[in-house]
């Protein structure tokens, strides 16, 4: 307003009275300024960081690339028909559940986001907001070629592709995935696309589990590659490839492009929402604390939601408790999905013929698949007032919360039979599964008293070194048996003795 006279009305905006609307470029510029001013740090201090954790980058990938080198070289000799058929498998395996979990992971983050103090002090005010958010859209999008390119690349030389065949699935996965990064910033625009889109990620997860089951039933061929099997080393297959990922490569330039004009639809609330959820998230990876980790997104979760239709109880005590679980864990049923959807896991382990992986795959598998079905325990283990006010001990609720996830585990082991291979392999299975959840779900945050331990990144509490493994130690000794090829008594007594000695013992409080 350039009079001082009251107006009747709203108060308009005069760039005379507050000066121009600074360009995004210019404001970051002055940010960036005022940080480096007040940097308590030096080059040096903050290089020997970064020296760390390019050395071990460098180290890890070092390693990493010898696996895969001997592995290629490994299932490259394979000259028998079942192993030309299992890599023209592989991609309508990997593909899908690659899409699906980048779906569900970038929805979950944003994918676009921006810090609290961002969305308050800048997201607010009149500054273009697609400039000020392109820098977090550049890091998904560069985040999307990483992940495809580097899962590409391990996932075709495994099954021994050569080179060039594992070249051109890198190009036209990264591309893949990067037109589904662009898809997840159009679905954050609007409630109703992100539901749509989680339903897409549901359906490719059931997809990818159609030829893991043929892979699975499929009868093994000891016959040697004939002629008749694609050869994808001529020059007309190379050069129809070449067209392929040059045209799918200028599809996805001109979709990031495209996807870049449109960071104005995004709502702030999404915005930040994505930013507190990666806060959380960075905290509990500082604490190595997974249950944490799994409180954050579940809690994200449930705020978005916001209110439920509320249903009356059955029973009394426990049963009662039981029944509001199984309630609770319905009103959250895309984890239901997920859960049964990972069975592709040990089907497609069993149709590679490594017979020897197929439970601690299954294990794995199951154990990530019945996690998410833990938070009732977590919560009344991390709450003392809560046990108190439910008028039970600890261990009675830890056996009550683990009836629901405990069937679960028996169905999803029971479903996994046929390619498990026997029944009393499937009970050391659903027995890992259950225990390793229950004893994560229900364990101590990490403790930070005692004398801490040196190590090139600093001080660290003794405790953390802990934390990651609960719950995997006691689903490896429950599989332990099977992998040591003891007899079935051996299988069936030792998982026994393992959910026995956890459910009656009275596990310590926080």
């Amino acid at each position: 307003m350039s009079t001082a006279e009251p107006v009747d009305g709203p108060v308009v905006f005069d760039p005379a009275d507050f000066g121009a609307i600074p360009k995004s470029k210019e404001l970051r510029r002055w940010m960036r300024k005022v940080r480096r001013g007040k940097a308590d740090r030096s080059v040096w201090q903050q290089f020997e960081d970064i020296y760390l954790v390019i050395f071990a980058l460098a180290m890890l990938g070092a390693t990493g690339g010898n696996v895969v080198l001997n592995l290629n070289d490994r299932s490259a000799g394979c000259t028998t028909a079942s192993c030309g058929w299992l890599l023209d498998t592989v991609p309508l395996i990997l593909v899908p559940l690659l899409v699906s979990g980048m779906l569900r992971v970038l929805l979950s983050i944003g994918p676009v986001s921006a810090s609290r103090a961002t969305g308050f002090w800048l997201l607010a005010t009149p500054v273009d907001r697609a400039s000020l958010l392109r820098p977090s859209y550049r890091i998904v999008m560069v985040g999307a070629v990483v992940v495809g390119a580097l899962a590409a690349v391990v996932g075709w030389a495994l099954f021994g592709a050569n080179w060039s065949t594992v070249g051109e699935a890198a190009v036209l996965t990264t591309v893949v995935l990067l037109c589904t990064a662009c898809v997840t910033v159009w679905a954050q625009q609007t409630a109703a696309r992100s539901r749509r889109a989680l339903w897409v990620a549901d359906g490719l997860l059931v997809l990818a589990a159609v030829p893991a089951l043929l892979l699975a039933i499929r009868p093994r061929e000891e016959a040697a590659v004939t002629s008749t099997l694609v050869d994808l080393n001529n020059g007309s297959a190379q050069l129809r490839l070449v067209v392929i990922s040059a045209i799918a490569v200028l599809v996805a330039v001109a979709l990031v492009v495209f996807t870049s004009r449109t960071l104005n639809n995004l709502s702030r609330q999404s915005v930040v929402a994505g930013g507190e959820l990666l806060a959380g998230i960075a905290g509990a990876a500082i604490t190595l604390d997974v249950s944490l980790l799994a409180d954050v997104v579940a809690g994200r979760h449930w705020r978005q939601v916001g209110r439920v239709k509320s249903r009356r109880g059955r029973g009394s005590r426990g049963v009662a408790m039981i029944h509001r679980e199984f309630v609770r864990i319905l009103r959250w049923p895309r984890r239901l999905v997920i859960g049964f959807a990972l069975l592709v896991v040990p089907y497609a382990v069993a149709g590679t013929g490594y017979d020897v992986l197929v439970p601690i795959a299954a294990g794995l598998a199951g154990f990530i698949a019945v996690r998410p079905l833990m938070d009732g325990l977590r919560s009344v283990c991390r709450s003392i007032g809560l046990v108190r006010a439910l008028g039970m001990d600890l261990r009675e609720l830890r056996v009550i919360m683990s009836v629901v996830p405990g069937g679960f585990a028996a169905l999803w082991a029971a479903l996994a039979t046929p390619a498990l291979g026997s029944p009393a392999v499937a009970f050391a299975v659903a027995a890992g599964m259950l225990t390793g959840a229950v004893r994560q779900a229900s364990a101590r945050p990490p403790s930070y008293s005692g004398p801490l331990v040196a190590s090139p990144m600093g001080a660290i509490p003794p405790g953390l070194f802990s934390t990651p493994m609960r719950g995997f130690d006691l689903l490896l000794l429950c599989l332990a048996p099977v992998l040591f090829g003891l007899s079935d008594t051996w299988v069936l007594v030792i998982p026994a003795i393992v959910l026995l000695i956890l459910f009656s013992v009275n596990p310590k409080q926080a």
